[in-house]
Order: structure tokens, then sequence, then C-alpha cells
């Protein structure tokens, strides 16, 4: 944990922060320091409340699907894997959220196990929130993804759960892989290499995906991506 507060210490001012929060008390370990900047309320606060506070300012309309949809997926997910295992998954969704006294903003939440308790189960739990540009009504997307032995993060699930963007949701989950693999930078040749398919296939799979999501270029289509929930 002590090397992620360095890593929130370093973080620029601007709209992201960790947290780590303690699954059996529900309780808050480390709440970064732009939080605040976020939500609009105070550290203290949130680690006096605990999960309470973070759900009681989640949009209506999406906190069902994070209690009743995502976090029982994800559960299910983590039963699937081995104790060793679940520490290479990541569960990423997002959500509105209502800012103390404001209106409410787009947030997109990337969680994984920090700890394993004496059972294999999820002890402690690392999160990192971005605030999401615009203030559109999203479509709530959940994606759990597996870091590889190369490091790289395989799509494992992914399901959108409201939408108007139809188009988005038509994306397979080899397109999301490719997705993935452009925000990081990866050329078609090395995006075919790392999923052992030609680099026909993986153009024919961008050119799809800037179809899909109407985009002109790959770095339109990683912008909109973002914004949209998808990285």
């Amino acid at each position: 944990m002590e090397r992620h507060i360095k890593l929130d210490a370093m973080l620029p001012d601007f709209a992201s922060f960790f947290y780590v929060i303690e699954l059996p008390s529900q309780k808050y370990r480390f709440m970064g320091r732009h939080q605040a900047n976020v939500s609009g309320y105070s550290n203290e606060e949130f680690m006096e409340c605990g999960i309470e506070l973070f759900l009681s300012r989640i949009h209506p309309e999406d906190a069902p699907i994070l209690l009743n949809e995502i976090y029982p997926s994800y559960a299910q997910i983590l039963a699937d894997f081995s104790a060793p295992q679940r520490t290479e998954l990541q569960l990423q969704y997002n959500y509105r959220f209502k800012r103390k006294g404001s209106v409410y903003l787009n947030l997109m939440e990337q969680v994984y196990v920090l700890e394993l308790d004496d059972a294999g189960g999820p002890a402690l739990m690392l999160g990192n929130v971005i605030e999401l540009d615009g203030k559109s009504v999203l479509p709530v997307r959940f994606v759990c993804k597996r870091i590889n032995e190369f490091g790289c993060p395989e799509i494992l699930y992914s399901k959108t759960f409201a939408s108007g963007f139809d188009q988005m949701d038509t994306l397979t989950g080899r397109e999301l892989e490719i997705l993935c693999k452009l925000a990081h930078g990866n050329s078609s040749k090395e995006i075919g290499e790392l999923l052992s398919i030609s680099r026909h296939t993986v153009d024919t799979h961008r050119r799809n995906l800037l179809r899909k999501m109407e985009c002109k270029s790959v770095v339109e289509l990683v912008r909109v991506a973002f914004n949209n929930g998808l990285l």
C-alpha cells in the first residue's frame, strides 16, 4: 500500500485519486489527496463514514446496477480464479456521482485486489477514480480484465447496462482487446504479434472500430473510448 500512497503523492493536480478500502469493515484505509477536488467531501468525512457515503451519492439509476449487477458479477469472476490469480484481475466501471452541493459527475473506477485474507478472499482493495470529460449521460459499462504474463490487460468480460450508444454496444471482445492495445500505443504489427493474428486482421478490426464509434482517427477513437468508460 505504501507504494500506491507514494504514487498518489506524485499525481499532478487533476481529477484522479487512489483509495484503499478494507472489505470486512467497509472502511477506507487510505484516501488520495485529490479526492476532495472530485467529490467535494473531505477525506476525513469519507474515512469516518466509509462506503455508505459513497453509495449514497451514486445516481439512483446507476446505484442498482453497481449493487445488483456489477459487484455480484465481479465476485463470481473472482470465485472462478485461484487465490494467487485474483490479484491479477482488474475491475473497471463508470457511474454518475453527485458532488457535494453540486451536479453529477461522470466517474470511472478501476479496482484491484491488493491483499488476500487467510482464506484467499479479497481483504484490501485498491481503487483508482478518474473524472471523465463531459456532462452527458454515459452508458454504464463493466469490464473485467486480467493482466497476463506480458503485463498486458486481457478482457475477460464486458457488459453495457444502459446506453444510448447503440453502435458501441456491438463492440466484440476482440475489438475491445485491440482498442485497449491501440490506447497503449501499439501498432497493428505489434498487436498482431501479441494476439497471434495477422496485421490484416488487426487493420480490419481498426476500421470496424472507427466505423462503429464514428471516429476519423485512432486519437479520436481513444478519446471517445475513454470518455465512455471503455478504457
